[in-house]
């Protein structure tokens, strides 16, 4: 399967939850503004009163609106806290393809790598060290829970994002490993455990002998390349 054969087409649901994004973007709903109830959304967008509903139930899980059953739906407003445009990137991962998760991934650990190359403490690659140690005892286990060996492969992952030395890599890095993690589940099952082990040493030794450009970017990209082929190889969603 090509991995773009996955992209979706728009549907009623996306309608609604497209417009109501752009005008939570655009500036024109605020924090606790109350949305327009469902029939009059259904009316404007030209879309049934179910979709929107959908959409309505979606938005609630992601955070960015409240549900105050017999008052209406208003944007989220949490004092102090900017829960609005994590809210909304959270929403744009889950509606993402695994096509544009791996670019979001390769533009991630291209740079990450490259600044944890520079900025990576003692501390750092003692856990980067850890989990892939971690992963190769797990990966030659037989009876060894997949589960246990995703975590492990993530946590390198997360010590590399860290290394970089920047909070909002971390936290955005964060958002991104959740929505990718079964497809690197996948990739585990399709293409092999210990190849895995492999292109995450190289990575490692990359990083901690201060290597950066094309070196470093050969590094990450024979990681994507991994993750990409078992991507292709594999058949559905996760």
């Amino acid at each position: 399967m090509d991995v773009k054969e996955s992209r979706k087409l728009p549907t009623r649901v996306d309608i609604a939850l497209d417009y109501i994004t752009g005008e939570i973007a655009s500036g024109r709903l605020q924090p606790g503004d109350k949305l327009p109830n469902e029939k009059e959304l259904a009316e404007l967008l030209g879309i049934s009163r179910t979709p929107v509903r959908e959409a309505m139930r979606t938005l609630s899980v992601s955070g960015l609106i409240e549900i105050r059953h017999g008052h209406g739906n208003y944007i989220r407003a949490d004092e102090g806290i900017p829960v609005l445009p994590l809210a909304m990137f959270q929403l744009y991962l889950q509606e993402s393809t695994p096509e544009m998760l791996m670019e979001l991934r390769n533009i991630f650990d291209r740079n990450c790598a490259e600044l944890a190359s520079v900025r990576r403490s003692e501390a750092d690659l003692a856990a980067m060290r850890e989990s892939i140690d971690r992963l190769r005892a797990l990966s030659s286990d037989p009876a060894a829970k997949m589960d246990e060996i995703l975590q492990a492969d993530l946590d390198f992952h997360r010590a590399v994002y860290k290394a970089a030395g920047n909070r909002l890599i971390v936290v955005v890095a964060e958002f991104v490993l959740n929505m990718v993690a079964p497809w690197v589940k996948r990739s585990l099952e399709v293409s092999g455990r210990q190849r895995a082990v492999g292109l995450h040493e190289t990575m490692f030794e990359m990083i901690r002998d201060q290597k950066t450009g094309e070196l470093s970017r050969k590094s990450v990209d024979a990681n994507m390349e991994h993750f990409r082929a078992s991507l292709v190889e594999s058949t559905g969603a996760p």
